[in-house]
């Protein structure tokens, strides 16, 4: 078996997971590397505060999509439990990067859900009040759904991104929610798709 540098575990707190995670613990340390316990799951833009892993692992099906954000943004494979047949199968996750103005950045791979007032712009138009954002990545780049009263625009974009927050709004990054400040922000497709191996059976 391959030596590991450092493995990134995402868990719950129940006595499997952390059972999951001592024996995952035992077997890398006996490979000559050291665990990253990310329990809680970081929010928007704190990635970057977290030691790089050279592998991400989610103890749970509920915590994939944390887990191949993570990879994402470290650009190394995730490993998830499935939910197929026996066997190992290893797909590509198209991913989103979002910015801050300041430098702080981030990674989406399943949705990105902004919930309260910001601004937005995909350059085609001028910019545009939204009470709710949606941002889900596609092959093509990504989908955004963008909610004012009782109108709702869906529309594809292969490019950018550009949203402002004026104040402190609650935003749900792959299934984990938490308060994201204010500022400006860029969210554009990624050229380098996440790796998943999903671990059936």
């Amino acid at each position: 078996m391959t030596d590991f540098g450092a493995v990134a575990v995402l868990r719950g707190f129940d006595k499997t997971s952390r059972a999951t995670r001592d024996a995952i613990n035992e077997v890398v340390r006996e490979h000559g590397g050291h665990l990253i316990d990310l329990t809680p799951v970081p929010g928007l833009g704190e990635l970057g505060t977290v030691p790089a892993a050279d592998l991400v692992v989610a103890t749970s099906r509920a915590l994939a999509p944390a887990a191949e954000r993570c990879a994402a943004y470290w650009n190394v494979p995730a490993v998830v439990p499935g939910d197929g047949p026996g066997g190992l199968v290893r797909t590509r996750q198209p991913a989103v990067s979002v910015t801050r103005d300041g430098g702080g950045q981030d990674v989406v791979v399943r949705q990105l859900r902004l919930l309260g007032p910001v601004t937005w712009s995909d350059g085609t138009a001028p910019s545009r009040h939204a009470e709710e954002l949606v941002l889900k990545p596609t092959i093509e780049g990504m989908v955004v759904t963008a909610q004012y009263g009782e109108t709702s625009v869906t529309r594809p974009v292969a490019r950018l991104i550009e949203v402002e927050i004026t104040d402190e709004i609650v935003a749900e990054i792959d299934g984990h929610a938490g308060l994201v400040g204010a500022g400006r922000y860029e969210a554009r497709p990624t050229t380098r798709p996440v790796c998943r191996l999903a671990v059936n059976g």
